[in-house]
């Protein structure tokens, strides 16, 4: 009698784990930041509209570059044609009623965790893919070893170009940005627009409507700085200029140690200042080299 009752209570408690493990499991899934690379706009598919497709979205209020959205629940779309990156966009993120950002105009973090790469970037085989970012202040800016203002590790010079390599999204609402080896800097001391070469993954309906798979590569490497900073140049000689940062047309030369206002930043066969109308100076001879 005894062994059935221990058989019996061995089979009832098999019989409850075994229901135990068939009862759905609540999987707590990772809150999503979506930051915007630019400034630019929400876009909207109507009121208590789930976008399908791009070309439904219009542009609403504006949303600055930079800044930190939780993503709510996101929406595969249908791709179209057309002047602005969400019409070549493949998910909608939605950040709040009836207000949604896209794939191609933000850069999509979990929060609270360090990340290499966007998870919205489609990574190639052979991948040359890049973010980088305009330091913009009156002054040099502080980096830090971690994510808390704890260490100091070193500072960057107002106007200089750096590429991210990490990317950390807190609770509190801040960005940060690892400039390399445990350096980073709040996303608040870069200019708003950002430089970056990705590729998205979107749908797009071929000629029998059917969604086949295709990649849309976003591309920006020219940007104006909110805060224009003085460039100086260096040496004992005259520096030429250029007409255009990737032309071989030379502009004006600029006198040794003078210093000129810059209003845009080129990145692209190495950073490029533009100090006057058709006049880009090389960084290697001014003094944010």
């Amino acid at each position: 009698m005894k062994k059935l009752l221990r058989f019996l209570s061995i089979s009832a408690l098999l019989v409850g784990l075994s229901l135990i493990l068939q009862q759905p499991q609540t999987v707590k899934a990772e809150t999503m930041v979506a930051i915007p690379v630019e400034d630019s706009s929400f876009v909207t598919a109507g009121k208590g509209v789930t976008p399908t497709k791009a070309t439904q979205l219009q542009p609403t209020n504006p949303v600055y570059g930079l800044s930190a959205w939780k993503v709510e629940t996101s929406a595969s779309l249908i791709s179209g044609t057309g002047p602005e990156p969400w019409f070549r966009a493949g998910l909608a993120y939605k950040i709040g009623q009836d207000t949604w950002l896209t794939n191609t105009q933000t850069l999509i973090i979990p929060q609270n965790k360090v990340v290499n790469t966007p998870v919205n970037f489609k990574p190639r085989v052979y991948d040359d893919s890049y973010v980088a970012g305009i330091v913009d202040n009156d002054g040099p800016v502080a980096l830090w070893g971690s994510t808390d203002y704890t260490q100091q590790v070193g500072t960057v010079k107002p106007g200089s170009v750096w590429m991210i390599t990490r990317y950390y999204a807190g609770s509190d609402g801040n960005v940060w940005f690892d400039l390399g080896n445990n350096q980073w800097i709040p996303s608040f001391y870069f200019n708003n627009n950002l430089f970056y070469k990705f590729i998205t993954l979107y749908n797009q309906q071929s000629d029998n409507n059917n969604v086949i798979d295709d990649y849309d590569i976003q591309y920006n490497s020219k940007t104006e700085v909110q805060h224009p900073f003085v460039a100086t140049v260096h040496g004992d000689k005259q520096v030429p200029t250029r007409l255009l940062p990737y032309a071989l047309s030379t502009s004006i030369d600029l006198e040794p140690n003078s210093q000129w206002l810059c209003t845009n930043v080129y990145l692209g066969g190495g950073v490029w200042y533009q100090v006057g109308t058709n006049v880009w100076l090389q960084a290697t001879s001014d003094s944010l080299d």
